[in-house]
């Protein structure tokens, strides 16, 4: 990834197109879940076509060509690892009396058509459009801003920053999303080591599926 150059007006006009999508497609005559999806759509795409204008290039936020197929590799080695390590964790809740599945839990929607629309925008889309905004720009930024200052620092910088911005985007009413934290800190390591966006993205997405699966089934 080549993060030098991602600069301020990049990012405003990132968060500018993210605020104008937002507020703007809850005035469509649309269902919520219809509303996230074009939402997204409209973000992810958007947001590449600015970076492909200005920057001549996606590799300022980890999707240059030559690490597509790399991040990809490496997205499925990391999602492996990761699996194995909840599995484990589960298995020790469940042997402790507490059933993991139920702390996993995702609400899903009633119909099979919005269960597979939830599927493939909460599984795909959203995780595509989120990675590249927290951990392709935003994680990018700071870390490139705070470089110069505190060196060495700055990464930890940028994936406390980035990562608490993540949580917050997706705070609820029932405290913490702990699920979003772990990830959100998970997401910045596998970006800042393989260098491909497509590794968080992958393991984001994969995540995802997996706990929709969870949640559809009877445990």
């Amino acid at each position: 990834m080549d993060t030098g150059k991602i600069n301020t007006v990049l990012v405003i006009i990132t968060i500018g197109i993210i605020l104008t999508v937002e507020i703007g497609i809850q005035k469509l005559p649309l269902e919520p879940l219809m509303k996230t999806g074009t939402a997204r759509c409209l973000e992810i795409v958007l947001i590449l076509m600015v970076f492909r204008w200005f920057d001549n290039g996606l590799g300022a936020i980890g999707l240059s060509c030559d690490r597509i197929v790399p991040g990809i590799k490496k997205g499925l080695i990391w999602s492996g690892g990761f699996g194995i390590l909840a599995a484990m964790l589960g298995a020790l809740l469940f042997f402790s009396g507490i059933n993991p599945f139920k702390l996993l839990r995702v609400v899903l929607p009633a119909s099979k058509l919005d269960i597979v629309l939830f599927y493939i925008i909460g599984g795909l889309m959203a995780p595509l459009a989120e990675e590249i905004f927290f951990r392709g720009v935003i994680y990018g930024y700071i870390k490139k801003l705070l470089y110069k200052k505190i060196n060495k620092w700055s990464i930890p910088a940028a994936l406390i920053i980035s990562t608490y911005l993540f949580v917050m985007a997706h705070q609820g009413s029932s405290g913490i999303p702990l699920l979003q934290l772990v990830g959100g800190i998970v997401f910045c390591v596998s970006y800042e080591i393989e260098k491909s966006l497509l590794t968080p993205i992958l393991i984001h997405s994969l995540g995802n599926l997996a706990l929709f699966t969870i949640s559809s089934g009877n445990f």
